[in-house]
């Protein structure tokens, strides 16, 4: 069962925007309040993504590869899942990498909470050691086994592609219909991960509610 707030506000009203604002003019003018609050705030990364290491990504997962360390803004962790009080906030990626150098490059000289970010590519459950937030591609039944059992215990932050078949139910997913973003997110493996999410986030996301 889902749940969508009809009171939506910007997630990100405290967020500067860049002087780009004029590129939002092309997009599609359907685009819901929750897309065009993100977009605001991407807009300036967007054109900061267009380094020739990151010119074959497509703009969505440029775009994405902003929206999934911007979580981490909105996003807090019990301190006892940090080494030290400077140790960064990992982004993990398992699987295929539709990102490719443009999430490195998303991550580049910005920081969450005072800490800044690493990203690691993984290709096996068992190569995760410190993960705070984890996308993954498709996940077929034995591998959705081995997550749970790799993340029992452990607030790791969860993200996949709502549209990618997947036997593991993740906290945050993307949702992509007709050139609009949008997340959903379920409350229930949130607390379960002892993960805090900003209501400025809730607001503006559509909640799945799981029994």
């Amino acid at each position: 069962m889902t749940r969508k707030f009809t009171n939506v506000n910007s997630a990100l009203d405290d967020s500067p925007v860049a002087p780009g604002f004029t590129f939002l003019c092309a997009l599609p003018t359907a685009l819901g309040n929750f897309q065009r609050a993100f977009w605001l705030v991407v807009v300036f990364a967007y054109f900061v993504l267009t380094v020739p290491a990151v010119a074959q990504v497509s703009k969505e997962y440029q775009l994405k590869a902003v929206f999934l360390w911007r979580l981490a803004q909105f996003t807090q962790w019990p301190s006892d899942v940090f080494e030290t009080a400077d140790s960064p906030i990992v982004i993990c990626v398992l699987g295929d990498n539709p990102f490719d150098g443009a999430l490195n490059a998303a991550v580049a000289g910005e920081t969450a909470h005072g800490r800044k970010f690493v990203v690691q590519n993984h290709r096996a459950v068992e190569q995760l050691k410190t993960c705070h937030i984890l996308y993954m591609a498709a996940v077929g039944p034995r591998q959705a086994k081995e997550i749970t059992a790799a993340l029992t215990r452990k607030s790791v932050l969860t993200v996949r592609e709502s549209d990618i078949a997947s036997s593991y139910q993740t906290i945050v997913q993307f949702l992509t219909e007709q050139n609009k973003i949008r997340l959903q997110v379920n409350l229930k493996a949130a607390a379960a991960a002892r993960l805090v999410l900003d209501p400025r986030l809730l607001r503006s996301a559509e909640i799945i509610e799981t029994e």
